[in-house]
């Protein structure tokens, strides 16, 4: 009889982290609660309504607990909101769909509003398991009470600046998820061998089509708003992981877009690789350079795709092709695919394109077959100093390192790493050369 008991205990697990989604009007905190589970200040946080605009989604953690937690967009009146109210919405039903439990994100300061009334409805029609947490607990102007007018039997009264009643909440949630079958994994970490891939540009060419387009699915919430992704928005797939990055200025018109680019900076930190998303339709700018110079900056594999090419007739598409390759000469090593996430053109070969410049750019060298390419290409070119050692010292950028007698030029350089890119291809992947000069005593 106990075997059978413990049998069916295990048949009852689940083997995967359990999913959790933030949902609320804007302005309740959402934000700063998502922050908190992460460990990290990746959800913008800003105190005016409608910041938050697509679904954000990490690894979170509370005690011994690992868990999805996805910070959905803030909820507004529609005639705030206009043409993304629709768009809003959609994806935090997507969100609430997903979600092993929901926790429902109100503020304490002020009486609920209709909008909290209509996330009410939305998530007792959704048949999820939702906690209540009234926020702002810590203000004189609190009230929980009148929340109860929602519908539901328990209220959390909390803090999230302060960090109180947050631990009554999530004993009671992860005791939910234990019954569920999800076991407690402290300190939950991936290093994933698929790769990073994050999409950057400038705003409204694209960015969030493409990414929509390879996800195969409405993650990122894509209008001709321009500016519409504030937060960076992460995907993983089965070969991938996919990031949307906000739109990249030259200038900021306030502190949100400001705040949007140090994000955007930070996923590129994190990405493997970059897909630079440029408008086929238009002329290269200076901060499309910028943009696309942050890989070889960065040392991050770069694939530019050229968008919006369903409104270049074909008999065109070569001369815009070498306008492209004319202008962006400073990365010849990376591949240039034409693309349209209106009719699906070129979507396949960038996602085709994605494993391949991720193995150019996690390839290691054997010293033999480094010493051989290098050898004939010293016979050919001598160097300027003396050279004591060479060795490929990592990867994801491929990098090498020299020991000489001084300093290596960069003429030179480019001629070590053209002699390496003609020999073994490194496409669409940095090279990084390092000199140690080692002087005579």
């Amino acid at each position: 009889m106990l075997r059978e008991e413990e049998r069916s205990k295990e048949d009852r697990k689940v083997h995967r982290l359990p999913r959790i989604a933030i949902v609320g009007r804007a302005n309740t905190g959402k934000s700063s609660l998502f922050n908190r589970f992460v460990k990290k200040p990746l959800a913008i946080v800003e105190d005016r309504p409608g910041v938050t605009r697509d679904a954000l989604t990490k690894i979170g953690y509370w005690q011994d607990w690992s868990f999805y937690v996805t910070d959905t967009g803030g909820l507004l009146p529609e005639e705030d909101m206009d043409v993304l109210y629709g768009e809003v919405l959609k994806s935090i039903e997507r969100a609430i769909e997903k979600a092993d439990a929901v926790i429902f994100l109100v503020d304490g300061t002020t009486e609920p509003t209709p909008l909290d009334y209509q996330l009410a409805d939305l998530l007792r029609r959704s048949g999820k398991k939702v906690f209540v947490a009234v926020n702002k607990s810590d203000r004189k102007d609190f009230s929980s009470s009148e929340y109860y007018a929602l519908g539901f039997d328990r209220l959390y009264e909390i803090s999230v600046a302060h960090n109180l009643g947050i631990g009554e909440l999530m004993e009671d949630l992860t005791s939910y998820l234990r019954e569920r079958g999800f076991e407690a994994i402290p300190e939950y970490h991936r290093y994933p061998k698929k790769p990073r891939v994050s999409i950057v540009g400038r705003p409204n060419v694209g960015k969030s089509s493409i990414f929509n387009a390879i996800a195969g699915d409405r993650v990122s919430i894509v209008s001709e708003v321009e500016g519409t992704t504030r937060d960076s928005v992460d995907l993983e797939l089965p070969d991938m992981i996919i990031i949307d990055t906000a739109g990249i200025r030259r200038r900021f018109h306030d502190d949100l877009e400001y705040y949007s680019y140090v994000r955007t900076s930070r996923s590129v930190s994190y990405a493997d690789i970059l897909v630079a998303v440029l408008d086929a339709t238009q002329k290269v700018t200076h901060v499309d350079k910028k943009i696309v110079g942050l890989a070889e900056k960065e040392y991050k594999g770069l694939i530019v795709a050229l968008n919006k090419v369903d409104l270049i007739p074909k008999k065109l598409r070569a001369e815009v092709f070498r306008y492209f390759n004319h202008e962006l000469a400073f990365v010849k090593w990376a591949p240039f695919v034409f693309t349209s996430a209106v009719t699906g053109e070129g979507i396949e070969q960038l996602k085709s394109l994605i494993p391949v410049v991720f193995k150019e750019y996690s390839k290691q060298l054997r010293k033999d077959e480094l010493y051989d390419a290098l050898e004939e290409a010293f016979s050919r070119n001598r160097p300027p100093v003396r050279i004591y050692d060479i060795k490929q010292v990592g990867h994801r950028p491929p990098t090498f390192k020299f020991v000489t007698s001084g300093k290596l030029p960069a003429y030179y350089r480019k001629y070590i790493e053209n002699t390496l890119r003609n020999r073994f291809g490194f496409l669409g992947s940095p090279i990084k050369i390092e000199v140690e000069v080692r002087r005579k005593r």
